[in-house]
């Protein structure tokens, strides 16, 4: 739950001031406070006793599309839900190892200034082929990524402008993947774009992410590998030949990208030129496509499942209680859950805390 703490203050009937000296440790609230405080943010008393990890020096840059005073205020309760979703992973790999990360051997730019278009074309092949792909369409992006040890989850950000983030984190990749756009080709574009973040910016700092010219460089790069990953050229050159919304609505269903995304590669690799490419954007204007393309809303999202099936381990080998998880834990189920990507009205019935998750298990496994 994102809130100020003026807000917060307000919601539980003490100064700001009060607010300020709990979160530093000066103070401690008394429980009637504390019980206020639990419920204004939705989460156990167990989550404000708790001994929390330390967090400072695990997490890389990370990679949000958008910073300044508009955009600060969500990096930064991203910031605390990326700890918070960490914190819960550890508890999972006490208990149950996850996969190694699979990171192929890449070059480095040639230049300082970046990369090139034909060095990121040559990353992207290297990546597939190490991950044993040729060059046709990938089912499953997100299932991909999994499989080579990169975290996933799938939550609301709560911004339009942020459909993904990324982070290494304790020597792991992790990967942020929005729900609010609803669009599963963007989203799998999304997360290609994160991809080459974590293989090949690990070392931006975040400092240098606040300069405009190397946000929009390394965005441009992430954009770019993210196209020749999912696209990858000589099938491009083969199967793309018209800018017609039939042949682009079938090339969308066959490779699960946006229509947009294919026109934009094939006019990056020389397939068509720009005047082709503005035609072809003026005619997505004019059919008012360019916010909400076809095919957009009847393909289902790609949920990550991996964090599901080592939720049905713990369960199964029963290192997770049915009574008493959110004090386990020490988060909330309902917070718990939206790492899930569950809708919080699902989270609010079960006769057991385990029912909801044994719920999604069985769900996605059908």
């Amino acid at each position: 739950m994102q809130i100020s703490r003026a807000e917060l203050a307000r919601e539980v009937g003490v100064s700001g001031q009060a607010i300020g000296n709990y979160e530093s440790g000066e103070r401690k609230p008394d429980m009637e406070t504390l019980l206020k405080i639990a419920a204004v943010l939705k989460q156990p008393v167990s989550f404000f006793m708790h001994l929390s990890p330390a967090f400072d020096g695990k997490a890389s840059s990370r990679f949000f599309r958008s910073v300044g005073p508009k955009s600060n205020r969500t990096n930064l309760a991203l910031d605390v839900r990326t700890k918070w979703f960490w914190e819960i992973v550890q508890f999972v790999v006490r208990h149950i190892p996850l996969p190694t990360p699979n990171i192929p051997a890449l070059p480095d730019p040639a230049s300082p200034n970046g990369y090139t278009l034909e060095e990121i074309e040559a990353i992207a092949t290297a990546t597939r082929r190490a991950w044993g792909l040729g060059d046709g369409p990938i089912a499953n992006m997100t299932a991909l990524l999994e499989t080579h040890g990169f975290i996933m989850t799938r939550l609301e950000i709560g911004s339009e402008k942020i459909g993904s983030f990324s982070s290494w984190i304790d020597g792991r990749p992790y990967i942020f993947l929005g729900s609010d756009k609803g669009s599963y080709a963007r989203s799998r574009f999304d997360a290609a774009h994160e991809l080459f973040h974590l293989l090949r910016h690990s070392d931006v700092s975040q400092e240098d992410l606040e300069h405009k010219r190397i946000r929009d460089r390394v965005e441009k790069e992430a954009n770019c590998f993210a196209g020749a990953f999912l696209l990858p050229r000589s099938s491009m050159f083969s199967e793309f030949y018209s800018t017609r919304a039939s042949h682009l609505i079938g090339l969308k269903r066959r490779w699960g990208v946006s229509m947009q995304a294919i026109a934009h590669r094939s006019k990056d690799i020389g397939a068509i030129g720009e005047h082709e490419f503005i035609a072809f954007r003026k005619q997505m204007s004019a059919k008012g496509q360019l916010s909400k393309e076809p095919l957009d809303t009847e393909t289902p999202l790609e949920q990550p499942k991996l964090f599901l099936k080592a939720w049905k381990i713990l369960s199964e080998k029963k290192l997770i209680r049915d009574n008493g998880l959110e004090d386990q834990l020490g988060f909330s189920l309902e917070m718990v859950a939206q790492f899930f990507d569950v809708p919080p009205t699902q989270t609010q019935a079960p006769s057991t805390e385990l029912t909801l998750f044994s719920k999604l298990i069985h769900e996605n496994e059908t």
